[in-house]
């Protein structure tokens, strides 16, 4: 089968322009993307997490945990597929998926089994990337958790828009910068305009001129002429006569009438004839030239008279084209701060004078111009809680303790509530004593991040389940109490909770009939203490209670009875009533530890010796104790060393089969012959055996050793091995079923696995799936113990059993009616399903004709035999084996011990 390309999005064109504006791409790690990263590993427990933003050919790590590379081809991307829609893609095995199943990430390194990949969705249809978290094993993913992913991918997302708001400020701040240059610009080039004019002046290069009233030309100095667009030999030095006509036909026509109106108030008040007015460039030329022209009036000596104007004219060409361009670059700063999406401002701090953009207002709320422009609106806007740190950060600064003042801080907006924005500000003004004249800065509005991030830190201190505190709040409110209490200041107690019977639950009603299980109990166990106390889910079915103050045990006592009593009531599932209870552990400080680890590992228990007397129960912790749980972690060290060292051995038990009169197997059971202790009993180590996992080597040694024994016995004879639960539920039964018949070269059909409903109930599907595959490889099923658990029926119905084996409590008891009319109910279920009937636990002559007449098919007890070694068993099928010869041995055991007990 081909490789699978991710298929483009169809705005594919605009999603990767929008990306590669934000100029993120092959950027440095930052703290806050890996974070995230890191909170979705822990909330998660995966080994891989990745921020991935998708490429034109690529996929590019923006931050990742658990993984070394920094990208991969694009048609290689889960996220490829995940940016196709808003919701999360979710592949709980790849291998099964036809698009991923030949993926080299999936077949080669690093494994991708499990993905789930939430889009960063920048705006409507334009998905950057991803969020996604990789597992190696498959895995299942509930809508809490995808809901979970999402918030995650949310917070990516204010990360993403707050990156490019930082672009767009940096812009802004970019043009302001060449304003001012163009403004410093502009100043300069009218100093040095000043200082050539002055200059020309002084070396006569001004243009001279001057005008008898009496006459109607103007005299003009050759440069004067020039000035006006009149052709000038070069080098000349005559004077040059024009008309007033002839100047008025120069002159700009929007300017002419001021000029003259410039004259006449002159002449009239005796004032410097000073005016700025436009003139024709020369012929040829397009455009006007700026002349500033001076004149003072001159007067007869004896009459008073004005008699004629003395005047200087400047070419101010240069500065007009300058101011222009001020006007302009003004415009274009003031457009670019005040279209914006962040407040700037510009403080005087001499004056407090403070210039605030239209944008610094309208971003709380207010019109541009509403808000007083002095230092004093910014104080008492700014939060109370607030100002002291944001005036000692400005204070740094003012005195050189840091390159900028960056403060997070509260503003009030006009409706009255609070905004949280990030300032950012830097003196660009000092005096000589390095005093600071002037601060310029910006504003941003972070209000969104600060809920995100008040969002993370519920996430990080909370269980995403329940809402309860989880462990990391547990250990910081129980150390901090302690302290205290070390302290002198009182008492405290904790308690530890485990749920009973909540695995049925979940197993029956499935997974999330259990989390609304647990849901319901969190808001009991809240609403049964005090507000003082701290209630935590410690991890599945176990919580644990604070009790800060404690003036007697008794108290803690009352309060354990409240909690079971308030667990035990029923609850209502999804239209299933179910009851739980509880068992609860109580240690109390500082008596019964004063650290942490201490308290909390004698609750512990105290719950665990709960647990062993009754279940929904409650136990105070005692000295002592302890030393119970020491002999179980001793016990399963032995065992460790036993399962090394070869240490069990299997003894077999006979079948008779009573239509025959003949043994037509045997089942094997697992023996401790512990060198020290002697026999430990099966129903001693087993659990433990199981509890540890070491029962999957146990389990895989026992298929081997007695499908090797039974291949040396003659004919038909079959060995029966018990399967534990356990080994259902890890990987490998199956392989070691084979391993143990080709081992051996023990036929299949000899070999019966025996199990017990709980196997069934942990996965039904899976394990009956995993029995028919068995059953066809010839190997034969028995339903062990059967009528003990809660719907053996349905699994009758469900899997065709090759063996039903009655349990023994029933044969002790069949002389009971009651127990007498399910023996002959199973046997007729049997006899319908095809299946034999093996009635155990037979030890009397009169259990033994019951089940005959019953309809039993076989009989397995100390009637018998009592369960033999390898060598005895041997003998025993060389011996008779004739039912009557079995009464002559059940009478001299009786005999011998009227009350003899089958052993497990």
């Amino acid at each position: 089968m081909g490789k699978h390309v991710p298929p483009l999005p169809l705005n594919e064109t605009e999603r990767l322009a929008a990306l590669h504006d934000l100029r993120i791409l092959d950027t440095a790690p930052e703290a806050h993307f890996d974070a995230v990263c890191s909170t979705a590993a822990a909330l998660f427990s995966v080994p891989m997490t990745l921020v991935s933003l998708i490429d034109i050919d690529r996929q590019w790590f923006k931050a990742k945990c658990g993984i070394t590379v920094d990208g991969t081809p694009r048609d290689l991307a889960f996220c490829a597929y995940a940016i196709l829609n808003d919701d999360a893609l979710v592949v709980e095995d790849a291998t099964t998926d036809p698009r991923f199943a030949n993926n080299p990430l999936v077949t080669g390194e690093p494994g991708i089994r499990f993905y789930a990949g939430a889009p960063l969705v920048l705006r409507s249809g334009i998905r950057l990337g991803t969020l996604c978290i990789i597992d190696t094993k498959p895995r299942s993913f509930s809508e809490a958790q995808r809901t979970q992913l999402e918030d995650l991918a949310e917070i990516v997302v204010a990360h993403i828009e707050l990156h490019r708001k930082q672009l767009a400020v940096q812009a802004a701040l970019e043009e302001r910068t060449r304003a001012q240059e163009d403004i410093l610009k502009a100043r300069k080039a009218l100093e040095e305009t000043t200082d050539l004019l002055r200059l020309a002046q002084e070396a006569a290069g001004a243009g001279i001129w001057h005008w008898s009233l009496g006459e109607d030309v103007v005299r003009n100095s050759p440069e004067s002429a020039r000035m006006l667009g009149f052709s000038v030999e070069p080098g000349s030095a005559d004077w040059i006569d024009i008309s007033k006509a002839e100047w008025a036909e120069w002159v700009h026509p929007d300017d002419l009438a001021m000029v003259r109106a410039a004259h006449v108030a002159a002449l009239r008040d005796d004032t410097v004839y000073k005016v700025e007015y436009r003139v024709r460039l020369p012929e040829g030329s397009d455009g006007y030239r700026w002349l500033m022209s001076f004149g003072r009036i001159i007067r007869d000596a004896e009459t008073g008279r004005p008699t004629r104007i003395v005047g200087l004219d400047l070419d101010v060409t240069e500065r007009h084209t300058t101011q222009e361009s001020l006007i302009k670059s003004e415009a274009r700063l003031a457009l670019a701060l005040d279209s914006g999406s962040d407040g700037l401002w510009d403080w005087d701090i001499t004056t407090g004078h403070v210039w605030y953009s239209d944008r610094w207002q309208t971003m709380l709320g207010y019109m541009p111009g509403e808000i007083e422009p002095h230092i004093r609106s910014w104080t008492d806007l700014t939060h109370p809680d607030d100002l002291q740190q944001a005036q000692s950060l400005l204070k740094d600064h003012f005195e050189g303790r840091s390159d900028s003042y960056v403060c997070e801080h509260r503003v009030r907006t006009k409706a009255g509530a609070y905004s949280w924005i990030l300032a950012r500000g830097r003196v660009v003004a000092w005096n000589e004593q390095r005093a600071p004249l002037r601060i310029v800065g910006t504003y941003i509005d972070i209000t969104e991040r600060k809920a995100v991030e008040e969002r993370i830190a519920h996430i990080a201190c909370h269980d995403a389940l329940t809402g309860l505190p989880n462990r990391t709040v547990f250990r910081e409110q129980l150390k901090r109490r302690l302290a205290e209490v070390r302290r002198g200041r009182g008492q405290a107690a904790l308690l530890c909770l485990d749920l009973d019977r909540f695995k049925t639950v979940n197993d029956t009603l499935g997974h999330p009939a259990g989390d609304d299980l647990l849901c319901q109990i969190a808001a009991r166990l809240r609403a049964t203490v005090r507000d003082s106390d701290v209630v935590v889910r410690l991890g599945g079915d176990e919580f644990a209670i604070i009790v800060p103050h404690l003036d007697h045990p008794h108290q803690a006592s009352k309060l354990a009875e409240r909690l079971i009593d308030a667990v035990g009531q029923p609850l209502d599932l999804g239209g299933h009533l179910v009851t739980v209870g509880t068992s609860i552990g109580i240690a109390l400080a500082p008596g019964n530890g004063g650290t942490p680890e201490t308290l909390f590992k004698n609750a512990d228990i105290a719950l665990y010796r709960a647990k062993a007397a009754a279940r929904n129960n409650y136990c105070f912790y005692e000295a002592g104790m302890d030393a119970a749980v020491e002999t179980r972690m001793r016990l399963e060290l032995e065992m460790r060393e036993a399962v090394m060292c070869d240490g069990f051995a299997l003894h077999y038990q006979p079948v008779l089969r009573l239509s025959e009169d003949r043994i037509i197997g045997f089942e094997a059971l697992m023996r401790w012959p512990h060198p020290t202790r002697g026999m430990i009993a099966p129903d001693e180590f087993i659990p433990l055996a199981e509890e540890s996992g070491l029962i999957v080597p146990l389990g895989s040694w026992a298929l081997h050793e007695a499908c090797s024994e039974a291949a040396s016995w003659p004919g038909e004879l079959t060995v029966a091995v018990n399967v534990s639960t356990v080994q259902f539920q890890r990987p490998g039964l199956e392989q070691s079923v084979l391993s143990a018949l080709e081992a051996s070269g023990l036929a299949p059909h000899r070999l019966i696995l025996e199990i017990t409903e709980s196997v069934l109930v942990q996965d039904a599907e899976a394990v009956i799936a995993c029995l028919h595959r068995l059953r066809n490889l010839g190997v034969r099923i028995a339903l062990d113990d059967f009528g003990t658990g809660y719907s053996s029926l349905s699994y009758l119905r469900r899997f065709p059993f090759d063996k039903i084996k009655i349990d023994r409590t029933f044969i002790r008891e069949i002389s009971d009616p009651g127990a007498a009319a399910i023996v002959r109910a199973v046997v007729g279920i049997a006899t319908q399903l095809g299946a034999t009937v093996t009635a155990e636990g037979v030890e009397t002559t009169e259990q033994f004709e019951q089940v005959r007449q019953k309809g039993c098919t076989d009989v397995q007890g100390y009637l018998v035999s009592r369960p033999l070694t390898a060598e005895k068993a041997a003998e025993f099928i060389g011996s008779s084996t004739s039912t009557e010869q079995a009464y002559e041995r059940l009478c001299g055991a009786e005999r011998q011990d009227q009350h003899c007990a089958c052993a497990a």
